[in-house]
């Protein structure tokens, strides 16, 4: 339980002192946090907070909704 405890507060402490300023800023696309677990999107708007808050973010859609013109990193 303590440990459980000690990373929900890590986590929120991370949240707050760093993604939330980021996202805030509005400033763009930060350097993404490679220490943070990251999280699946099917919203593009959270999906693009994250990215702006350097979160790793996948963005889950079906082929058939993603537009010619959106630049896919790789496709898994």
């Amino acid at each position: 339980d303590a440990q459980y405890l000690f990373l929900e507060i890590h986590s929120f402490m991370d949240w707050v002192l760093i993604a939330q300023p980021r996202i805030s800023s509005g400033i763009g696309a930060n350097t993404v946090n490679s220490a943070w677990m990251g999280a699946f999107m099917h919203d593009s708007d959270i999906c693009n907070k994250l990215h702006m808050a350097g979160v790793p973010v996948w963005y889950v859609r079906t082929m058939a909704y993603i537009p010619a013109n959106m630049k896919v990193m790789k496709p898994v």
